[in-house]
């Protein structure tokens, strides 16, 4: 299935975390859309069936309200559903679940960190990274720690919207280009 425009996916899931922090819904939604994704996940021929084309805009409603009833969905996410079967967007629901994610870890002062790493880090050394993290982002950091041997030596540390390479591997493409860019002739001594 073809992923849809992140733009679009992302207001559709904006609109939803907004409405349904209106109402106090927030922890209800956001275990619904996680089992509608687990669902559309694990039963493709489930999706196939909601998105027939062959089917009315009605059976399609009818196959999500069994759904809904299945994972006792709030009404915000039952409205939802129909929504996007009004508006021909069905095919965004799996995708809006990662979107909403995003907005509820952001509301719940959550930020998700990717650490690389050459070598497996000590405990201290980690605790020492999440620290460093929580302090430079303001937010408690869910780190998903990640080992590439490629990087030689340093940690890539990467948060939405930044990036710490402290990488040898870096450091070493750095120090060649500026070797490379240097006017400085080079001399020989006999």
């Amino acid at each position: 299935m073809r992923r849809a425009p992140v733009a679009l996916v992302s207001r559709y899931a904006r609109a939803l975390f907004q409405a349904a922090l209106s109402r106090n819904a927030l922890d209800a939604v956001h275990a619904d859309l996680a089992a509608v994704s687990s669902v559309w996940r694990e039963y493709p021929e489930f999706v196939l069936l909601a998105m027939n084309p062959r089917l009315s805009k009605d059976k399609v409603r009818g196959i999500l309200r069994g759904l809904a009833d299945r994972i006792h969905a709030h009404d915000l996410t039952r409205h939802f559903m129909n929504l996007l079967v009004d508006k021909d967007r069905l095919g965004i629901l799996h995708d809006v679940d990662e979107y909403f994610e995003r907005f509820w870890r952001d509301h719940a002062g959550e930020v998700e960190v990717t650490v690389t790493s050459a070598i497996p880090l000590s405990d201290n050394m980690r605790n020492v990274v999440t620290r460093h993290v929580a302090e430079k982002s303001g937010r408690t950091p869910l780190v998903n720690w990640k080992e590439d041997d490629g990087i030689l030596g340093g940690l890539v540390i990467e948060w939405p919207d930044h990036i710490y390479d402290g990488s040898l591997i870096r450091k070493l493409d750095n120090l060649s280009l500026r070797l490379s860019q240097s006017t400085t002739p080079v001399t020989t001594i006999s």
